[in-house]
């Protein structure tokens, strides 16, 4: 149930009782102000707050629930207060990972397949530590979505991309100099390691259906997509080609979980 009716519901309920809200204050080791709030449908009390209100008015929190609810209960408030700042800056991150991509891959192209690197080595090097940095802090927008959820699934698949990004990038960088493998086998085994962790993080994004919609549902089915086409390696120029419209719902993602953060810090910001 949301507000306002939940506020009604609360209100109701307190004058079946019989009880001010002076008497339900002290019953419940609350706020005044935050009993008066909630029941004018003004703030959304968390999870504890209700229960405690709740259960001195003999009510059960599941006759409660509404259509809503679930994506509300499952959304871990601990962490609410700090998120939205980060994810914003995350999504901003994500799109110029997304526009300096292209870059990087025409760069990668003629390096790796024409055997031409043609910018200069310091150049590539900023490049390469760039887009490795946004796209770090683009998954860790990911990572705190994953805790503001409880997608612990969401995390591991983040973390895995992050790991992966860190050593396939380091590589591009030190094999300028010399260059340990055979190259054929390093973006095999690349396309390989970015594939599992695709299919993993896809299936954590399409988890994020009830709170988030539609947009992760497809968001993740293309990353599942790519990820598996990744993985089969000679389908992975497939692969990267189904990443691009998935890159894009990401971060149109992200910024819904940006703008339902500001919600839910708004509703109940301490209570």
């Amino acid at each position: 149930m949301q507000q306002p009716e939940l506020g009604q519901k609360i209100l109701a309920l307190r004058r079946q009782k019989g009880l001010t809200q002076e008497e339900l204050v002290d019953l419940c080791n609350i706020n005044v102000r935050t009993i008066q709030r909630i029941e004018a449908g003004e703030v959304t009390p968390r999870s504890f707050t209700l229960k405690t209100i709740l259960n001195v008015l003999g009510e059960d929190l599941e006759n409660l629930r509404g259509p809503e609810s679930p994506a509300v209960e499952n959304f871990n408030f601990e962490a609410i207060n700090f998120s939205a700042f980060y994810i914003k800056l995350a999504w901003i991150c994500g799109l110029i990972y997304f526009l300096i991509g292209f870059v990087e891959f025409a760069v990668d192209y003629t390096r790796f397949y024409e055997n031409e690197l043609i910018i200069s080595n310091g150049a590539y090097i900023s490049m390469k530590f760039i887009t490795m940095i946004t796209y770090i802090y683009f998954l860790w927008g990911f990572v705190l979505s994953g805790k503001l959820f409880n997608n612990y699934l969401m995390k591991i698949g983040a973390f895995f991309l992050i790991g992966t990004t860190i050593l396939f990038h380091g590589y591009d960088m030190i094999s300028l100099y010399f260059q340990p493998f055979y190259i054929e086998y390093t973006l095999a085994v690349q396309s390989i390691f970015c594939g599992i962790g695709s299919v993993i993080f896809g299936a954590a994004i399409m988890r994020l259906l009830k709170p988030m919609g539609k947009i992760s549902e497809i968001a993740g089915g293309l990353e599942i997509a790519s990820g598996v086409l990744l993985i089969l390696v000679f389908l992975a120029w497939l692969g990267l080609i189904f990443l691009i419209p998935s890159m894009l719902l990401q971060i149109i993602l992200l910024y819904k979980i940006e703008e339902f953060v500001k919600k839910e810090t708004a509703a109940s910001p301490s209570y």
